[in-house]
């Protein structure tokens, strides 16, 4: 009985007519039209996407087939409407009806083409800003050697011996400053000598480039002018941190100094000859402010550079990189002095993983300069000095790395002569972070009589942008 009294107004609630059963094939009913009311739209949507697609393809492929009826120069001849006969395939030269003169092919850049400065590429949307790129580097090095190097001042970085020292510190800006030319700013503190005394350390602050480089001149030119490292052998152009060692061979910092050519000012333009291979051109003309070489520090006795370089690539067998420099300036003491200088670099990389890597490189220095000597009767006489370096390097995985450097050259002016030999550790983490590790034994004779040994210990990280210069 209780269960048939609880059952009775359940029964009439499901029989009754506006009970919940209708309500919920109401409900149903509405979902239905709303997800077809959806299907419809969206139907219409695809469609609208569809024929804007379309559009924009027609309007894509018109403007393609008007390119091609444009691409040849103006002026050019037309195509005889005579065939030849089948046979073998002959070049007839293009010329004019009225004198005969020979016409460049179809595609190729007129005279007149090529002495018109170059369009410009648009860098970005109107209305949005152009930014720049800025990147920090470090380079901190570690110079450990015997007491009486450190007492005389004369290890390969003179003046920190048994030290821990930031070398170079460096903020660089750089980007497009419009669709001509781009621009490169860069700032660096180091530590660096500033006496005879074991405490006469400064951190110098300077700036080591500020240079603009204009994009479009004639000829497919491109040129740079400022504060810069000149384009000179195979590593001036190459930053503290980036160098492939952690000191450079003695032969640059004997004829050059230290940090080579750095922070001349001037102007410099190169060219990329149009040949099937690479071959660049570059000349320049600076101040001459290197006060080891060239540091008459004038426009009236200019710095003048000339380097031509190229690029070999020999498919599976690696490629080769040679170059070719001269430099001729006055030096402090106004005498003349020019060097010559011959690179290569040779890398060869395992196919399909690159690893391991085998690098080859090496450059050689010829010296012309007039210097005051009193044993001769006219009081000076002219100092033929010669010097090179070469170093392997053998990356075994993309992180671990073993080279081995040597180096002879002869001192620009006195009479003397060093050479070295560095074997070295490299790893690298990451491409913005690497530690090395170098040892150096260097013995001289003559007016740079010493023997030295050093143990070197580097670390660099790079943050933020850091373009990488030409190869």
């Amino acid at each position: 009985m209780w269960n048939r009294a609880r059952l009775w107004p359940l029964l009439l609630l499901s029989l009754w007519p506006g009970g919940p059963v209708p309500a919920y094939a109401e409900d149903t009913e509405t979902i239905r039209r709303e997800l077809g009311e959806v299907q419809r739209q969206l139907d219409s949507v695809r469609e609208q996407y569809e024929q804007r697609l379309r559009e924009l393809t027609s309007r894509l492929e018109q403007l393609e087939s008007q390119r091609r009826v444009d691409a040849p120069a103006p002026g050019a001849a037309a195509p005889s409407s005579a065939a030849p006969a089948a046979g073998p395939a002959t070049t007839v030269p293009l010329t004019t009806a009225a004198s005969g003169t020979a016409t460049p092919p179809a595609g190729e850049p007129t005279v007149g083409e090529l002495l018109a400065p170059r369009q410009p590429f648009a860098l970005a949307q109107p209305g949005r800003t152009l930014l720049f790129d800025i990147g920090v580097s470090g380079d901190f090095v570690t110079d450990f050697t015997s007491r009486t190097r450190e007492r005389r001042q004369d290890g390969t970085f003179a003046g920190r011996e048994n030290r821990f020292f930031p070398r170079e510190v460096e903020l660089g800006l750089f980007g497009r400053v419009d669709p001509y030319a781009s621009a490169v700013v860069r700032l660096s503190a180091g530590e660096e000598p500033a006496g005879l005394e074991p405490s006469d350390r400064s951190l110098t602050v300077k700036v080591d480039e500020a240079n603009l480089t204009l994009l479009t001149l004639p000829l497919g030119t491109t040129a740079r002018l400022g504060l810069m490292r000149p384009r000179f052998g195979t590593l001036n152009v190459v930053h503290q941190d980036d160098l492939p060692q952690i000191d450079r061979p003695n032969v640059l910092s004997r004829f050059f100094g230290e940090e080579q050519m750095d922070g001349e000012k001037g102007v410099e333009a190169f060219w990329v000859l149009p040949l099937p291979v690479y071959n660049e051109l570059s000349v320049g003309a600076f101040d001459g402010d290197n006060e080891v070489a060239f540091g008459r520090g004038t426009l009236r006795d200019p710095l003048v550079m000339g380097r031509w370089r190229t690029f070999l690539e020999l498919e599976e067998r690696g490629g080769l990189q040679v170059d070719v420099s001269a430099a001729s300036g006055i030096a402090t003491d106004a005498h003349r002095n020019t060097v010559l200088g011959l690179g290569a670099k040779y890398k060869w990389a395992a196919p399909g993983s690159g690893f391991p890597l085998f690098t080859l490189a090496g450059e050689a220095l010829y010296g012309i300069r007039t210097v005051a000597d009193e044993s001769v009767a006219s009081g000076r006489r002219h100092a033929e000095r010669w010097g090179g370096y070469l170093y392997a390097q053998y990356d075994f995985t993309r992180r671990w790395a073993l080279g081995l450097r040597g180096d002879w050259t002869e001192l620009p002016v006195d009479r003397g002569r060093e050479w070295a030999i560095s074997p070295y550790l490299q790893f690298k983490p990451s491409e913005f972070l690497r530690f090395r590790a170098q040892y150096k034994r260097t013995e001289g004779s003559g007016a740079v009589e010493r023997v030295a040994d050093e143990f070197f210990l580097q670390g660099t990280f790079i943050l933020g942008a850091h373009p990488t210069e030409r190869f």
